[in-house]
């Protein structure tokens, strides 16, 4: 049996990542595996980064797996050679729920929370969203907030690519995590005065392997909508007593999150 190789920190900043696509993937790679590189991978790494035969990288392949990779005499293809260690994921999944800020500040919030350990990112259509429910927002944005997410996954050495889900109803979503048997923490970021700080309560429940967070677009959520989630399981939480912006509130929610865990 091949343990996976374990490779200095500072060799691993040298190398570059590149994260292959789904049908890359298919059948799962195995060392000695060949990777038929697609035409912008072929240009990035050689044209770009100006790699030349035998150049390494590092190949992530969506489902959490490093792997060392060298381009191969022949140009089009790159040969799998060791499966690598990487420690550097959350011990929990968290998934954020976003009402989507105004403009393209949500770019701003993908690349942020990605960097932060964020594995999934619902962007959802609220009471206040500029954006309202039933807006054809379009697979060319959506594939855009996922690349984001990719390239921000590479740069902060992720294993994981966090998934960005096709934006949805917010009560659409509180329908479909009610469906989910495994146990989770769920809150939702409130500026009630008597809301507990979300530090407080992350040390005060106990952890299984889920966390989900729901922040609000500018003007924060209705009555009606924290009473919904409120009834779904989701706690109010304040992050802290200053009023934070739709762009900043997952950023600083995250940011807690990750550190609470990171300091366990």
């Amino acid at each position: 049996m091949l343990l996976p190789q374990s490779i200095s920190q500072t060799k691993r900043r040298r190398l570059q990542r590149v994260t292959l696509q789904s049908h890359q993937v298919t059948p799962a790679l195995q060392i000695n595996s060949a990777i038929a590189l697609t035409s912008e991978q072929k240009h990035y790494l050689c044209n770009v980064l100006r790699l030349e035969i035998g150049a390494e990288f590092i190949a992530l392949d969506r489902q959490g797996g490093w792997w060392l990779a060298k381009l191969s005499s022949d140009a089009d293809i790159a040969e799998i050679m060791a499966k690598l260690e990487n420690n550097s994921e959350l011990t929990a999944h968290i998934s954020l729920g976003i009402a989507m800020p105004k403009g393209s500040n949500i770019e701003s919030v993908i690349r942020q929370t990605t960097e932060l350990g964020i594995r999934q990112i619902v962007p959802l259509f609220s009471d206040r969203t500029i954006i309202k429910s039933g807006t054809e927002i379009g697979n060319q944005k959506r594939d855009r907030w996922q690349r984001i997410a990719e390239e921000a996954s590479e740069l902060s050495m992720r294993t994981y690519i966090p998934e960005v889900k096709t934006p949805q109803t917010l009560a659409a979503w509180l329908d479909d995590l009610a469906k989910e048997p495994s146990p989770t923490l769920k809150y939702i970021c409130a500026t009630h005065p008597d809301a507990p700080h979300l530090l407080t309560s992350l040390q005060k429940e106990e952890h299984g392997g889920q966390i989900i967070m729901a922040t609000g677009c500018e003007g924060g959520w209705t009555a009606r909508e924290e009473e919904w989630a409120i009834a779904a399981g989701f706690i109010p939480v304040s992050l802290g007593d200053r009023v934070l912006s739709a762009v900043t509130a997952p950023v600083v929610a995250l940011s807690i999150v990750s550190a609470f865990l990171d300091a366990r």
